[in-house]
C-alpha cells in the first residue's frame, strides 16, 4: 500500500516518505522529499514550524495523524518525527514497539539541495544513513517546475485568513503534480496547509507556530559521533545484529 507521492513532507518535504513507511508493514522509514514542492514557498527561504500530517481514508476515518517539527534554511531542510506519537488505524502498537526497540522510533531527515545528499538520523540508535537525492529531485532543483494557480476562494485555517488555490506543478520532463494549497495572507503567502488525494486517501499537511527567524546552521549538519551507514538495508541489518547480540547476553 502506498499513498500520496507529493512529498514532505511537504517540507522535509516529508509526506510521501513518512506515509510510505507507515503504510508498508515492516518497511524501513525513509525520507520523503519532493523538490517540486519548493515552488510553494515562494519568497520564504528560512523558517521553522510545527506541523501535522493527517491521512484520511475514503470513509474519512483517520489512518495516520502524526506531529512533526520542521526547519528550512536556504535550500536545506530538516524534518523531525517521533513515531510513538502517531495515532490512527495504521498506528500498529506492535510495529511501533519494534521500531523503538531497534532505535528507529525517532527520525530526523536532513535534505541538502546544495550537496545532493539526504541524511537520515536515528538519535535513539546514534546512527546516520547518507543517501543521494534522486535524479528527478536534483533536476527539479536545477530547473524548477512551471506552476499554475487556480483560485478556489478564501478560508480560515488555524486562525489565519487564507487564499485557497488549486496548484499544478509541471516538471521539465512533463510530470504533473496537483495539490490544494491554503496560503496565509498575514504570513506573506506562506502555504500553511497543503492537501492532495491518492487512491481514495486524503492527505493533508498543516503548519503551526511558523517562525521566520533563520534556524541555526548546525541543524542541517549530521552530528559527529554517530555510526555512519550508506544504505537503509545496512542500517537495518546493523540494528538487527545488535538486537540479536543483546538477546544472547545472560
Amino acid at each position: 500500500m502506498k499513498a500520496a507521492a507529493f512529498g514532505i513532507g511537504i517540507l522535509g518535504l516529508g509526506l510521501a516518505g513518512w506515509w510510505s513507511a507507515f503504510a508498508q508493514p515492516g518497511g524501513p522509514p525513509r525520507t520523503g522529499f519532493d523538490a517540486a514542492l519548493l515552488q510553494l514557498f515562494g519568497e520564504h527561504k528560512a523558517f521553522s514550524a510545527q506541523g501535522e500530517l493527517r491521512v484520511l481514508d475514503s470513509q474519512q476515518k483517520e489512518k495516520v495523524v502524526l506531529p512533526m517539527e520542521f526547519a528550512m534554511r536556504e535550500g536545506k531542510f530538516r524534518t523531525e518525527v517521533d513515531l510513538t506519537r502517531m495515532r490512527g488505524t495504521q498506528a500498529n502498537p506492535d510495529q511501533m514497539a519494534m521500531l523503538k526497540q531497534m532505535g528507529m522510533d525517532r527520525i530526523v531527515s536532513i535534505t541538502r539541495t546544495d550537496t545532493g545528499a539526504l541524511h537520515l538520523l536515528f538519535p535513539s540508535a546514534r546512527a546516520a544513513v547518507r543517501l543521494e537525492m534522486p535524479p528527478e529531485d536534483r533536476a527539479a532543483v536545477e530547473k524548477p517546475p512551471a506552476i499554475e494557480r487556480k483560485s478556489l476562494g478564501e478560508e480560515t485555517v488555524e486562525g489565519h485568513r487564507c487564499v485557497k488555490e488549486q496548484v499544478t506543478l509541471t516538471a521539465a520532463n512533463g510530470r504533473k503534480m496537483e495539490v490544494t494549497v491554503w496560503t496565509a495572507t498575514d504570513l506573506k503567502g506562506f502555504p500553511i496547509q497543503v492537501q492532495t488525494t491518492e487512491k481514495g486517501d486524503t492527505v493533508t499537511f498543516r503548519y503551526r507556530n511558523v517562525k521566520f527567524t533563520a534556524p541555526g546552521a548546525e541543524l542541517f549538519e549530521p552530528p559527529s559521533g554517530y555510526t555512519a551507514y550508506t544504505s537503509m538495508e545496512a542500517f537495518t541489518m546493523g540494528m538487527m545484529q545488535k538486537l540479536m547480540q543483546e538477546a544472547k547476553k545472560p
